[in-house]
């Protein structure tokens, strides 16, 4: 064994280098907390920090807290205006980020007696009511949840049993830690990263649950499930991380149970039984006691979570800024985005890879415990592959759902990040541990050289980019002042009194008033604002106007790319628009670039142009800012010439190319075309919670006479005969006998299907099976009638089983030795 395996044993050692690695993350995570000095730059943030928060307080009494309209508790509802809000964010945080600023406030005092600076020691004093020391107090929360993140990657890491002893773990929490999505995250009021932390709790209790079989992994299972949930809704699927650890301890359990019996192995089964319904009614319990109004108020929840936030995700509303996202491809937009930014190119790539293999691994063991014998379910505990079971188990259908949004935050992945880079550092352990697979005539010790070669090749790169990479990010970003604060200071010293400064609606007006500098405001300089909005679409009258404000502006100030960068993607939509931005940037519209203010990544002096990434990375924190000067007016003529018409040109309210998966978005109703939140599978579950049922607009009277029937139903001319036949239904023997049969051949058609989901039964589910194949040909007629391809016909119901026999027999050719087992043991 070599030295550094030894000193990794050492339970000191390896304390030691986690308690280094959690400080360094943690540094990382609050360094310069308050960079933008109170101007609100994330626009969510802001809307948390200066709308909710500061009306947040505790009940008076039992019945103000039960009453959603009544309490200070409830987000939801504004008790000044009794009107309801659209608080789309998590509770649990919230909460929590007003806990921490009541916390600073109180030991504001204490902090000014230590000697702490007074501008630090009046943020705190204000951060349980002013907008900048909420934000601070929110930021501090949000850091700190995200610090325990990085035990938990470590914690869950060690679950992994072959690695338990390795560099693996410690590889992994580093990772984590020096990933830069999580540090930028970090820096804001944000759910996101509450919601991972939680996530990563609820994966790590289901795991216990597989491995250790207790009811206290159970109940820590549902507690992290609840409070991920309760930090943001779309977390939902982590309730399949409980689930899976439940059935893989029930199957455990019963691969040493004799048949028939009811020994200890039997009682386990039971009490696997019973910590899935634990962790479920934790899981509710928990979500309940940290976000009360999301059932409380139910209605305005689901309408502001599901119903609202779901049509901006989804692209069906037209927000302006989702339009950046209009023609990129889902999900691997979101995977591009994070591997070339979120993590960096050297950790990204190496754990991008990672987690193919993880999931290649995990599919693989799936296809040879179903369809072959060559391993069983009881191998998942002692090989490892239970952290990568349960982990798959949420990731699929959080990844699956969210990666086909059309707004693709990169926020919307930090939940994605700690099972990557956990994914990454168990490549590099097994790649040290087992090798590579070489052939055999090279020889198995080469094998296993290249491997450790490779191995080290890996971490080194993957360590040294990721750390190298978060500190230019921290060096850059938050090591600077904010570009908005730099940009507004030259604004108040070179804008000559009396200056007209034309700004952007959707985007934030430049200057701002810079604190604690007497002179940096509006009042004091004589500068006066105009706005025009370039998100309206392109007509004569837009044209009018943005002649008008040219003519009128002494200065153009862009605080951001926010608009620039995300009307170029509809150029049919915004061809006058995109017209104006070329012009004005080579000085056509006669004004010239006076100033340009960036704070790019930076280390060593080198500096990282990221002024392509995603809007949500490199706005919120260092975005971009431009300022053009007025150096001549145009004429009419010469505007008329510039613009020649464009407008014409424009295709009104035009919402880019589809997807190439815009067929299958729209059958899951997860498309984003006008009226999709009518259609599909989501759309469907969102409007039974929301409790309309279907359409919400009602049926005018002479709608509903044209619906009225002049002859009655029976009277009508058939336009199927089956439902009528004589041989199936003028008699309830003739009945009986056509429906039995009918469910007979569903069930013959499904059994195979249902040999693959319940294994462990021993009749392979063939009882279950009649009943599920009814369901699977009734939802493929379902699907298809409404997604408009088929009618509700019986000929269509035909088509219906005969895919599901279809589909059936392929699954029996794998499963039919498993299948005639049954059968000889039933005739005997």
């Amino acid at each position: 064994m070599s030295q550094v395996g030894r000193l990794l044993r050492s339970r000191f050692v390896r304390r030691g280098l986690l308690l280094a690695i959690v400080l360094a993350g943690l540094t990382l995570r609050v360094w310069n907390v308050n960079f933008d000095r109170g101007m609100g730059s994330h626009p969510d943030e802001r809307s948390t920090a200066c709308f909710y928060a500061p009306t947040i307080g505790w009940p008076r009494s039992w019945d103000e807290f039960r009453d959603p309209q009544r309490s200070p508790l409830n987000p939801l509802w504004d008790r000044n205006q009794g009107t309801r809000r659209s608080f789309t964010y998590g509770h649990f945080p919230l909460y929590l980020g007003v806990g921490m600023g009541q916390v600073l406030h109180k030991i504001a005092p204490l902090a000014a007696t230590l000697g702490t600076n007074q501008e630090t020691v009046a943020l705190m004093a204000r951060a349980n009511r002013a907008c900048d020391g909420i934000a601070v107090a929110g930021r501090l929360t949000i850091a700190l949840l995200d610090t325990l993140t990085i035990v938990l990657v470590y914690l869950l890491a060690r679950r992994w049993t072959p690695l338990r002893n390795t560099a693996a773990p410690l590889l992994a929490a580093a990772f984590y830690a020096f990933t830069a999505q999580a540090i930028q995250l970090s820096h804001f009021f944000a759910m996101d990263p509450a919601s991972t932390t939680f996530t990563v709790l609820a994966v790590l209790g289901a795991v216990l649950m597989a491995q250790q079989r207790t009811l206290g992994a159970a109940v820590l299972a549902g507690a992290g499930a609840g409070l991920a949930i309760a930090s943001k809704f779309s977390a939902l699927p982590i309730l399949a991380a409980p689930v899976v650890g439940a059935w893989v301890w029930i199957v455990h359990a019963r691969a040493g149970t004799p048949a028939h019996s009811l020994g200890p192995d039997a009682r386990s089964q039971v009490r696997g039984l019973m910590g899935m319904v634990t962790a479920l009614v934790v899981a509710a319990l928990t979500f309940f006691a940290t976000s009360p109004y999301a059932v409380l108020d139910w209605r305005n929840f689901v309408q502001a979570t599901l119903v609202e936030q779901g049509q901006m995700v989804r692209g069906v509303a037209d927000f302006p800024f989702t339009r950046q996202y209009r023609n990129t491809t889902p999900y691997i937009y979101f995977i591009e985005q994070q591997v070339k930014w979120g993590m960096g190119l050297p950790l990204g790539l190496v754990a991008l890879a990672g987690t193919v293999v993880a999931g290649a691994s995990l599919a693989r063991s799936l296809w040879r415990v179903t369809f072959t014998r060559t391993h069983t379910f009881a191998r998942l505990r002692h090989d490892g592959a239970v952290v990568n079971l349960v982990a798959w188990s949420w990731l699929v259908p959080y990844f699956g759902l969210t990666g086909a949004f059309l707004a693709k935050f990169n926020r919307y992945m930090s939940p994605v990040l700690p099972f990557m880079v956990l994914f990454a550092a168990v490549l590099i352990a097994r790649l040290w541990r087992d090798g590579l697979p070489l052939p055999e005539r090279i020889g198995r010790t080469r094998g296993r050289a290249a491997g450790r070669v490779a191995a080290s090749l890996l971490g080194i790169v993957a360590l040294v980019g990721s750390v190298g990479w978060s500190l230019a990010y921290v060096n850059g970003v938050y090591g600077r002042e904010h570009t908005w604060i730099s940009a507004s200071r030259w604004i108040y010293e070179n804008a000559p009194r009396g200056s007209v400064l034309l700004w952007e609606l959707w985007d934030d007006p430049l200057p701002k008033t810079i604190p604690g500098e007497p002179g940096m405001d509006m009042g004091s300089a004589g500068l006066r604002h105009i706005d025009w909005s370039p998100y309206e679409e392109d007509t004569a009258e837009k044209y009018a106007i943005l002649k008008a404000k040219l003519r009128e502006a002494d200065f153009v100030v862009y605080s951001s790319k926010r608009i620039y960068d995300s009307v170029d993607e509809l150029p049919e939509r915004y061809p006058m628009t995109i017209l104006y931005y070329e012009a004005i940037w080579d000085g056509r519209l006669g004004f010239e670039l006076a100033a340009e203010f960036t704070s790019p990544p930076r280390l060593f002096g080198i500096v990282f142009d990221d002024r392509h990434a995603d809007e949500s990375w490199s706005l919120y924190d260092h975005p971009q800012v431009t300022i053009f000067r007025k150096v001549r007016d145009l004429s009419d003529a010469e505007f008329d010439a510039l613009f020649d018409r464009a407008w014409e040109r424009a295709i009104p309210y035009y919402r880019g190319a589809d997807s190439p998966l815009s067929p299958l978005l729209e059958l899951l109703g997860l498309g984003s075309s006008p009226g999709a939140s009518e259609r599909g599978l989501v759309s469907a579950l969102v409007r039974l919670l929301s409790g309309t049922g279907g359409r919400e607009q009602a049926l005018s009277e002479e709608q509903l006479r044209r619906l009225q029937l002049d002859r009655p139903l029976a009277e009508l001319p058939l336009v199927d005969e089956y439902r009528w036949n004589h041989t199936a239904s003028a008699s309830t023997v003739g009945a009986v006998l056509v429906w039995w049969l009918v469910v007979f051949v569903l069930g013959l058609a499904a059994w195979p299907l249902a040999a693959l989901v319940f294994v462990d039964f021993p009749d392979r589910g063939y009882l279950l099976a009649r009943g599920l194949g009814w369901l699977l040909a009734g939802w493929l007629l379902w699907m298809g009638a409404s997604a408009g391809w088929v009618h509700n016909t019986v000929q269509a119901a035909w088509w219906a089983v005969l895919l599901l026999g279809v589909a059936g027999a392929t699954v029996f050719r794998f499963t039919r030795a498993r299948l005639r087992e049954v059968v000889e043991q039933r005739r005997s």
